[in-house]
């Protein structure tokens, strides 16, 4: 069960959304970053058969995007990064609906659904009462109705706080072995300790992938924490990218991602997947593109960048 991918591009009139874009994913999650305008929402919808490639190909379990995406669609759950909701409906009301359009059966993993996705208790409230994050909630929810084998989730962890995130995304990646999935976001930190993997998109392009331990890597020796004086932050922040900062009454401790310029100096620290997002992110591009299979298996190749 794996999700292929090789050299999809696509361009809106004259402008590039995708360039070459390749992967390879087996059961786990596999994380796409990238700043808005990267291209992770073209890559997701073609995933998601909602969009044709202008050229590249793909293929899940064997069964190649190019043929009847019919059969595929059966097998894919889709959250797209806006869904308009049925106000007048309730969430349980709006499972029910979906699970109809699918052909499965509702129960008993509707109201399971809610109850896992702490909506239990808003299973019979209209829709349009809820909050942001609860709306996003019962849209992952339809997703995750009929337990489909690859799952395309854009941007599945907004508006969620800190325990919610990493509860949801527990849910998301289901039991080891059970499915493919691939979500978006444009915060490390929300899926560092759950994704098996990472693909790092910039203006199309794949800048890093592989798992969270090497990319990781990418930006080893290349983050610092320093101390300054507090009035010396603002020049400081002007010329240094910095991915943490922490003030006191005399002084700022920074997270600075790349070289120190002359007169700084700074403790060497392992990186975090938001520094070497940020590093890989400022360094000049040199794709290559990489695998990703199943949770804790080493990527077949490895990212070479001259850092």
């Amino acid at each position: 069960m794996e999700l292929i991918a090789e050299g999809l591009t696509k361009r809106y009139g004259d402008v590039p959304a995708l360039t070459g874009v390749s992967l390879h994913a087996g059961p786990g999650v596999l994380a796409v970053l990238g700043p808005n305008g990267s291209g992770k929402t073209t890559l997701l919808r073609i995933l998601a058969t909602a969009l044709r490639p202008d050229a590249g190909r793909a293929s899940f379990a064997g069964r190649d995007y190019a043929s009847d995406p019919r059969p595929l669609r059966r097998r894919i759950g889709y959250l797209p990064q806006e869904i308009d909701l049925p106000g007048h409906l309730t969430p349980r009301g709006f499972l029910h609906y979906v699970a109809r359009l699918k052909g499965i059966q509702p129960e008993p993993q509707a109201d399971m659904l809610l109850q896992d996705l702490g909506l239990g208790d808003l299973a019979n409230r209209p829709l349009r009462t809820l909050s942001g994050g609860q709306a996003r909630l019962v849209a992952l929810a339809q997703a995750l109705l009929g337990r489909p084998r690859l799952l395309i989730l854009d941007e599945p962890l907004t508006g969620l706080d800190t325990t919610e995130r990493a509860r949801v995304l527990r849910i998301i990646a289901g039991p080891p072995g059970e499915r493919v999935v691939v979500l978006s976001s444009h915060v490390p930190a929300d899926i560092e300790a759950g994704a098996a993997a990472v693909l790092v998109l910039q203006q199309g392009t794949v800048r890093a992938q592989g798992t969270i331990d090497t990319v990781r890597a990418l930006a080893a020796g290349q983050v610092h924490e320093v101390t300054i004086p507090t009035a010396d932050l603002e020049d400081t922040l002007r010329i240094c990218q910095v991915s943490q900062m922490t003030l006191h009454a005399d002084h700022a401790l920074l997270r600075v991602v790349g070289p120190l310029p002359p007169g700084l100096t700074g403790v060497p620290v392992t990186p975090t997947l938001e520094d070497a997002y940020l590093w890989v992110q400022a360094i000049p591009p040199h794709p290559q593109p990489l695998s990703h299979k199943g949770r804790g298996e080493e990527d077949r190749r490895r990212l070479a960048t001259d850092a």
